[in-house]
């Protein structure tokens, strides 16, 4: 039962740590050499399976089934060490030769060992079980064993010499596909001298917590790294955007929306005036008085500020509407809303106002304000053409 231990350690913790390679696809991506790698988990799980039944059995002499368990901890033993090779070379990526070498070195091994197998139900030329179930190990036995130290040494050997411009984590996480190698090494040549002790068990245990650990855990974090760092740049290019389309829609002078911003908006809203989903809404249109005769007076710099005072006092009138600079000294405003409830009345305290400024010789704008009507208004223009008109009315009225 003793022997058995070692093996049910070593599948209890594979299943645990490797959870996201037998089960999950969401990592997929995260793991390097995926289908590899969880093929080489998967021959480990078979190898311990059959070493812990090895061990039940032998603890109890029951020799036909002991007999058929050793075949299958063999040919799984070397499935196993082919599928490791593949998984090297799939993660090293050491190109076609690399490959081919590995591929068809481990396939034949397998094959060698399964021809091996089949032999030794005629002639024990691998292993064998006498009168009292007691195993003797074959002279055939060290010849897989053999040629897997070997490779596992060379494997190692190429993990550690193989030239890399990769970042030094990176490095560090091919050496660790390499010490699993070497401890599988070092644990063949002890299990060369002790057949009887679990210690390919061992080596699994510890290569594959050592393989997951740093490997795969380590390609997961710089996958998660690599994947914040383009979420921060998408974040930022996000945020320049937002600036470069503020800048865009907001008219630089006065702060109030620019002409492009209202081009876009009259676009959306002749959209839903043709699908029929428009609501309530109406149009203020603005032009100042007197700027040309500030212009030619003070100056320009006098004019803009002239401007700037008349955004400002548009906004202070219809504070929740959008307000838009559409020419030099023009202005509308589309007024929905909290606004458009009591939009006469809004238009006629800022008249009033207008009015107050005139004799004060501050800023005077003219204004005039159209209400969109479904049953004659087929697009914004319509509505907007009433507005202009009344606007210039207004505007004779205080020139008057």
């Amino acid at each position: 039962m003793s022997y058995s231990v070692i093996g049910m350690l070593a599948i209890a913790i594979n299943l645990i740590i490797n959870r996201d390679v037998l089960w999950r696809k969401d990592d997929f991506d995260l793991i390097p050499a995926y289908k590899e790698y969880r093929a080489f988990i998967v021959s480990i799980l078979v190898f311990c399976t059959s070493d812990v039944l090895w061990g039940l059995l032998d603890e109890y002499h029951i020799q036909p089934f002991l007999y058929l368990v050793t075949v299958i901890y063999f040919a799984s033993m070397m499935t196993g060490f082919m599928l490791w090779t593949r998984y090297i070379a799939a993660y090293m990526e050491g190109g076609k030769i690399l490959k081919n070498i590995l591929t068809v070195t481990s396939t034949t091994m397998l094959v060698a060992e399964l021809i091996i197998l089949i032999i030794n139900f005629f002639i024990p030329i691998q292993f064998w079980f006498d009168e009292n179930a007691v195993y003797h190990a074959g002279i055939a036995r060290y010849v897989p064993l053999t040629l897997q130290l070997i490779l596992f040494a060379v494997t190692s050997m190429y993990t550690f010499m193989k030239p890399s411009k990769d970042p030094d984590a990176t490095k560090r996480l091919k050496s660790t596909v390499g010490y699993f190698g070497l401890v599988m090494a070092a644990l063949i040549v002890l299990q060369l001298f002790y057949p009887l002790l679990p210690l390919y068990s061992i080596g699994y245990l510890v290569g594959s917590c050592l393989t997951h650990t740093f490997v795969v855990e380590g390609e997961k974090e710089d996958y998660r790294k690599t994947l914040e760092e383009t979420l921060r740049r998408e974040k930022q290019h996000k945020e320049e955007l937002g600036t470069a389309k503020r800048k865009i829609y907001t008219d630089p002078l006065t702060g109030t929306g620019s002409k492009q911003a209202y081009m876009d908006d009259v676009d959306r809203l002749n959209q839903k005036i043709k699908s029929g989903d428009s609501r309530e809404f109406a149009i203020a249109v603005f032009d100042l008085n007197n700027l040309k005769e500030i212009n030619d007076t003070k100056g320009h710099d006098f004019g803009d500020i002239y401007i700037y005072n008349a955004g400002m006092l548009i906004g202070e009138y219809f504070p929740h509407s959008p307000v838009y600079r559409i020419g030099g000294d023009e202005f509308a405003a589309i007024i929905g809303g909290e606004d458009y409830k009591i939009h006469e009345e809004l238009m006629e305290k800022f008249n009033e106002r207008i009015d107050n400024n005139k004799k004060s010789d501050k800023v005077v704008v003219a204004s005039g304000i159209a209400r969109y009507q479904p049953e004659i208004d087929k697009n914004y223009v319509s509505v907007f053409e009433r507005a202009d008109r009344r606007m210039y009315i207004r505007k004779k009225e205080l020139k008057a």
